[in-house]
């Protein structure tokens, strides 16, 4: 028969197995490494993994990462459900209703009121389902081509994060760290630098004097682009719409990559870059929330980006 409980001590190898298994894709290959620093770093407040275990071997999970989001001026303890992956074998949906049912479960015990997903078609569905999560935005796929370089002057810093050490990149990073008058994931610079600091991909910053870029190199299906992980604004400043061009210049110049694509919402932003992508080349991003204090589902996100996911 097949149990639901909680990790104590996660076996990372054996978990990167077994979701390259269950996931079958042969583009997809889980790290061990990036898996561990995702559920112990990436979010500033842990991991709870809930294994699904038959006779005493694992055969599936869903991972819970810990995380702050601000909502309406206060800041609270969330949890994001990604890596949800079953064994073929075990595949039903009596086995996917025990997972969720525990996810409830530890929800409630540990007084987690807000539950964050993004899931893909058949995630979204079960989500809505078991766990009672409703759309709280839509991040449609922006892409554009940036072939100019920045204003003279306007850059005030642009680089690999790797090239600073943790002290400075903080100190960068700090005057751009989210308020409390928007709604959305909530990060102060040293938790931003952890979820920055994944040891199988490189990021780079690029800031004016009142925003901040977050970029990095990404390929898909052989194509490379510059991703647009996430921008920050400085608190009690209004940015330009040309310095959002000029951030983005930046960024494509230093990844040598013209093509470049954002998906996110942020108020703070006086436009966002390029345009959306038809939904018959690239569907939007379904973001999905739930606060269980409540029945109602009237929350809206003034800031969700890429970086707030595992996506970025």
């Amino acid at each position: 028969m097949v149990t639901v409980s909680e990790e104590t001590a996660v076996d990372y190898e054996l978990t990167a197995r077994i979701a390259t298994e269950a996931f079958a894709l042969a583009d997809v290959q889980f790290s061990a490494e990036r898996i561990k620093w995702l559920y112990e770093r990436a979010f500033g407040r842990g991991t709870i993994v809930l294994a699904a275990i038959d006779n005493g071997r694992k055969i599936g999970q869903i991972a819970m990462i810990g995380q702050s989001i601000c909502i309406a001026g206060e800041v609270y303890p969330a949890v994001q459900l990604v890596d949800l992956f079953l064994l073929q074998a075990y595949r039903s949906a009596h086995v996917v209703r025990k997972l969720y049912k525990e996810v409830e479960n530890v929800c409630a015990t540990r007084n987690i009121r807000y539950m964050l997903a993004l899931p893909n078609d058949k995630s979204a569905p079960l989500n809505a389902r078991f766990l009672k999560l409703s759309p709280v935005l839509w991040m449609p796929i922006r892409a554009g081509v940036s072939l100019r370089r920045p204003t003279s002057g306007a850059i005030a810093y642009s680089g690999l994060l790797r090239s600073m050490t943790r002290d400075q990149a903080i100190e960068l990073l700090a005057p751009f760290m989210c308020s409390t008058d928007a709604n959305g994931s909530h990060w102060d610079a040293k938790t931003l630098f952890d979820r920055l600091d994944d040891p199988t991909r490189l990021y780079a910053v690029h800031a004016t004097k009142t925003l901040l870029l977050v970029s990095s190199r990404r390929t898909t299906k052989s194509v490379g682009y510059t991703a647009l992980c996430a921008f920050f604004a400085r608190s009690a400043t209004r940015p330009g719409e040309d310095e959002v061009d000029d951030l983005v210049r930046a960024a494509c110049r230093l990844w040598k990559l013209p093509v470049f694509v954002y998906a996110g919402a942020n108020s703070r932003l006086p436009k966002l870059p390029g345009a959306p992508l038809p939904a018959r080349l690239r569907r939007s991003i379904l973001v999905q929330l739930r606060d269980t204090s409540t029945e109602a589902h009237n929350i809206r996100f003034d800031r969700f980006q890429l970086i707030d996911s595992d996506f970025a």
